[in-house]
């Protein structure tokens, strides 16, 4: 290959490696505003609970479903996580959990304390029983709400879940055998 015929490769996939590189920063960018963009409080609203302010929205119709939401969301990523059942003949209930969105972090945050602000909800939303769901980090106050609460717990639907408790040795994992 000549000089001339190699830099006119190499120029071509640098421009094409720059090319590559500015519309996938430009789609990172876009994508970076439209996460960090606020959430229309409009869509949700706040109960007083033992526990402080707690925010929440409702979806659907039907029997209800108490969803908990794992790390990174709110009651957004609730209603994302269970669209199809709110969508599909299901009424959700879905909390910011403690420290996320509109929701403050009491002093006495645990997952039991979150099941007891859930509680709350419910009885200010007039509900006896619900299926209560939580997905990731969301499994642990579900467990606790089921646990503390089992007469107004009908399913408890622990999905993903992140257990993690600071004060237990960690669980050995299972043998590949």
């Amino acid at each position: 290959m000549t000089m001339s015929r190699r830099t006119l490769v190499l120029g071509g996939t640098a421009l094409a490696a720059g090319a590559a590189a500015l519309g996938i920063g430009t789609a990172f960018r876009r994508a970076m505003r439209a996460a960090q963009r606020p959430i229309d409080p409009g869509l949700s609203r706040i109960a007083e609970t033992r526990h402080g302010a707690m925010e929440y929205a409702v979806a659907g119709d039907g029997p209800p479903v108490l969803m908990f939401h794992g790390t990174g969301g709110g009651f957004d990523q609730g209603l994302a996580f269970t669209a199809r059942l709110w969508r599909g003949g299901f009424g959700v209930i879905a909390p910011s959990r403690f420290g996320y969105l509109r929701t403050p972090m009491p002093n006495d945050a645990d997952h039991v304390a979150e099941a007891e602000a859930a509680a709350d909800l419910l009885d200010a939303l007039g509900l006896d029983r619900v299926a209560v769901a939580g997905g990731s980090a969301g499994a642990i106050p579900a467990l606790a709400f089921a646990i503390r609460f089992p007469d107004r717990t009908a399913a408890c639907l622990p999905i993903v879940p992140a257990f993690f408790l600071p004060d237990r040795a960690p669980v050995a994992p299972w043998s590949p055998l």
